[in-house]
């Protein structure tokens, strides 16, 4: 059944994904007790640098290739070819705006950092292009296990490298290692003999092309922001924004990215059965809220507490930037798959259309902001043009699939309204988890998260029973996998003996 393979490869896909982010950002924690919101400041505007280049040249071959009912030789080794020439100009153009950078910002640590980080891209460039065969196989495991074992490869020397030496590099490490084990273990799941060829650049560019404008654009407005606050206020005020930004997000994402990753080849196969098509977006959307919104309104109550346990006094100006991006995160949990729709009819276009639109309300709301009301004034920036991508997003579903915008908000309705009650309880818990020892505030945030969830999951089944048990909501969806992975366990009985 599609649904369950969909079903399990998410599960997989999402329990590394927030593993992998999880140990980085209790990397960053355990930094943050040997580095200063400065340090953290100068990386971000070399990683923003990166990411903007890299979003100039991205080439999502992997979508391309997903979509190719044959995946011939020519496919994989043109593919391997142009990921490989990106990565070398990527880092060409990062070594050669190393001094440039320095001069500006006035820090020379940038050029060492700069070129050291454009081993990334030259190793992302390098990874063996068979292992799209697992994407379109709707099968993520082999992709997860790579991914958490960089990762944790990463976090240990990057906290060893931290601890010995209190620099700044151990972010670099932090950032840098993941891609070069991926390069290397990659060939080991997917063995593939490199070999240069552009024969099919034609097909491979024809799809990935609007793909690749919209990326650009969209990382142009969500990392532009960190060159503007690093200019316009301060690298300490750029490493309270980017530390808060990552705490409210990168959590969220990393469960969203990976059902929004596997939702793309499930809706492909799909596509032309418009009736299975809306429903098994609409059975998507409502499993990516489910799993998202009560995780983003977590991050908000509990901001407060979660900083002072986690990074100390000296950190608390994260406290307001992250309850702002994790409240507005959880708006737009209700429009995040929407480029698995685009993607699958073939419209990247309209994408284009939706960043263009974000980075043109972004640039002069977060430059405004920050001249008159410094941090805040450039978050609250960043706020309005994540709403303004998420309503875009709805209208865009909308419109090229015939869900209506109202039909995207109700069929989530016990979600949102599970969320409601749930967040009332962090709302008067969080005033008791203030103050008191560190194990004690631990314990304290363990026992109301684990509260939370029951009352948000009983929340959910009562209301779901209410509405009579559809078979289409997630909560059916999601009550049959587990009870299919617990027959799994269940021995068989044996035969009682004949008298």
């Amino acid at each position: 059944m599609l649904a369950r393979k969909v079903f399990a490869s998410s599960a997989i896909f999402s329990i590394s994904r927030f593993a992998g982010r999880g140990l980085d950002i209790f990397a960053a924690l355990v930094m943050a007790r040997f580095l200063s919101p400065a340090d953290f400041g100068v990386v971000t505007l070399g990683l923003a640098a990166l990411m903007i280049l890299e979003s100039f040249s991205e080439l999502p071959v992997a979508d391309a290739l997903v979509r190719e009912k044959e995946l011939r030789r020519a496919h994989l080794d043109t593919a391997f070819t142009l990921s490989f020439l990106r990565g070398i100009a990527i880092a060409a153009v990062l070594i050669l705006a190393s001094y440039p950078m320095a001069l500006i910002y006035d820090d020379q640590r940038l050029v060492l950092l700069i070129c050291l980080l454009a081993l990334a891209p030259l190793a992302k460039g390098l990874l063996s292009p068979l292992m799209v065969k697992f994407t379109r196989e709707v099968n993520y495991q082999p992709t997860a296990i790579i991914d958490v074992t960089s990762r944790i490869v990463a976090f240990v020397l990057a906290v060893i490298c931290a601890w010995w030496t209190e620099s700044y590099l151990s972010l670099v490490v932090l950032s840098v290692t993941p891609q070069v084990i991926q390069a290397v273990v990659t060939y080991i799941w997917a063995p593939y003999r490199p070999r240069f060829c552009l024969s099919e650049t034609r097909t491979i560019l024809s799809f990935a092309g609007m793909v690749t404008i919209s990326r650009v654009l969209a990382t142009l407005s969500s990392e532009s922001d960190r060159f503007l606050i690093g200019g316009f206020i301060s690298k300490s005020a750029l490493g309270f924004f980017s530390m808060g930004r990552s705490v409210a997000t990168t959590a969220s994402w990393a469960v969203a990215m990976p059902l929004i990753t596997v939702l793309y080849p499930g809706l492909s196969k799909v596509r032309d059965d418009e009736p299975r098509f809306r429903r098994s977006y609409l059975r998507g959307q409502a499993m990516v809220v489910m799993a998202i919104m009560p995780l983003s309104l977590t991050l908000a109550l509990l901001a407060e507490p979660l900083v002072r346990l986690g990074l100390g006094e000296e950190w608390m100006e994260v406290v307001p930037v992250m309850r702002a991006l994790a409240l507005v995160g959880t708006v737009a949990t209700l429009s995040m798959p929407a480029q698995a729709i685009a993607l699958t009819l073939n419209q990247p276009r309209q994408l284009i259309w939706r960043e263009a639109a974000t980075l043109i309300v972004s640039l002069p709301t977060v430059v405004l902001g920050a001249i008159y009301y410094g941090l805040m004034g450039a978050v609250m920036g960043r706020v309005l043009a994540s709403l303004i991508h998420t309503i875009m997003s709805l209208e865009m579903v909308s419109r090229l699939s015939g869900i209506t915008i109202m039909k995207q908000i109700t069929n989530v309705w016990r979600t949102i309204v599970a969320s409601a009650v749930f967040s009332l309880f962090l709302y008067f818990a969080a005033e008791h988890l203030t103050g008191g020892e560190w194990l004690y505030q631990l314990l304290a945030l363990a026992v109301t998260g684990i509260i939370g969830v029951a009352i948000f999951a009983a929340t959910h089944l009562v209301l779901w029973k209410l509405s009579g048990s559809p078979d289409t909501g997630p909560e059916h969806f999601a009550i049959e996998q587990v009870q299919h992975m617990l027959s799994r366990f269940r021995k068989p009985k044996s035969d009682p003996a004949r008298s």
